[in-house]
C-alpha cells in the first residue's frame, strides 16, 4: 500500500553520485566504511523521515510514497529531481582583497558565505579568486539505494521519533510519553535537561507534532528532579519535584 503524506518512516537508504560510485550519505556503517567514508561519532541508524514534508530531494521523495515496507529499491534520480542543472552564472570571481580584509586565507575547495550565499572556492588566480555557489551535487545524477524498513503507527511512537530525528543520541525507549485526548505529556531522560539548544529542539519538536499528528492541540514537556540527586542518596528516597514547561 503506498505511503501517504504526513506517514513516519524509518529509511534506510545510500546515496551514489552515478558515473563515479562516490558515496555523498549513507544510514548504513557496513557501506560507510567500505567506500571509506566512516566517520567516529556519527550515529548509522535508520533515518526518520516525515512523507512529503520535503527534506529529501524531490526524486526520491515520488519513490518513497510508492514503496513497500521491507522492500529494498534502487533509484535513478537526474539533476532536475535532485540539485538541479549547474548554473554558470552562479560561479562568480572576486578580488583576492576582499578575502584578506575578512581574515580568510582563499584556499581551493574552502567554503565561504558572500552576501549570505554559501559557496566553494574552485580557484585561487593572480589577484582573484572564483567561488561556485552551485549545490555541490548540482548537475548530477544520483543513485539512490533505499528500503523503508518501518511505518510508525503507534501516536506515542511518532511522538518519539520526532524527537529523536533532532536528538540522534536520544533511546527511544528512554523517552516518556504519555498521550489522553488532545493532550501530550513528554518526559525525556535527564542527561538531555541541559542539552545544547533543547528549548528550541521542544518548540521545533512541539510544531512537528501539531502538524504531523492529528488531534493533538497541547503538549507538556515535564523536567523532574528527585532530592537524592542532590543529596547524593538513591533514587528510591522521598522526595520529588516536578516542573512543567
Amino acid at each position: 500500500m503506498p505511503l501517504s503524506d504526513g506517514d513516519i518512516v524509518l529509511v534506510d537508504y545510500s546515496i551514489f553520485v552515478k558515473g563515479t560510485g562516490e558515496l555523498v550519505e549513507t544510514t548504513s556503517e557496513a557501506v560507510a566504511k567500505l567506500h571509506r567514508k566512516y566517520r567516529e561519532g556519527v550515529i548509522y541508524e535508520p533515518e526518520v523521515v516525515v512523507v512529503g514534508e520535503g527534506r529529501l530531494v524531490r526524486g526520491f521523495e515520488e519513490a518513497l510514497r510508492n514503496a513497500e515496507i521491507g522492500k529494498e529499491y534502487e533509484i535513478e534520480v537526474p539533476p532536475e529531481k535532485a540539485y538541479g542543472e549547474r548554473d554558470s552564472s552562479k560561479v562568480k570571481t572576486y578580488s583576492r582583497r576582499l578575502f584578506l580584509r575578512n581574515n580568510i586565507i582563499p584556499e581551493i575547495g574552502k567554503e565561504v558565505r558572500i552576501n549570505n550565499q554559501v559557496g566553494r572556492i574552485i580557484a585561487v588566480e593572480a589577484g582573484r579568486v572564483v567561488v561556485d555557489f552551485n549545490h555541490p551535487l548540482a548537475g548530477k545524477t544520483l543513485i539512490i539505494k533505499f528500503k523503508v524498513v518501518k511505518k510508525i503507527e503507534d501516536i506515542a511512537e511518532k511522538i518519539k521519533y520526532l524527537l529523536k530525528r533532532r536528538i540522534k543520541e536520544l533511546d527511544v525507549n528512554k523517552i516518556k510519553v504519555e498521550v489522553k485526548d488532545d493532550k501530550v505529556t513528554i518526559e525525556l531522560p535527564k542527561e538531555f535537561r541541559l542539552a545544547d539548544g533543547i528549548q528550541l529542539i521542544k518548540l521545533l519538536t512541539s510544531r512537528d507534532i501539531t502538524k504531523w499528528i492529528k488531534g493533538i492541540s497541547e503538549i507538556t514537556f515535564i523536567d523532574r528532579f528527585l532530592r537524592s540527586e542532590f543529596e547524593g542518596g538513591t533514587s528510591g528516597e522521598s522526595g520529588e519535584e516536578t516542573t512543567r514547561g
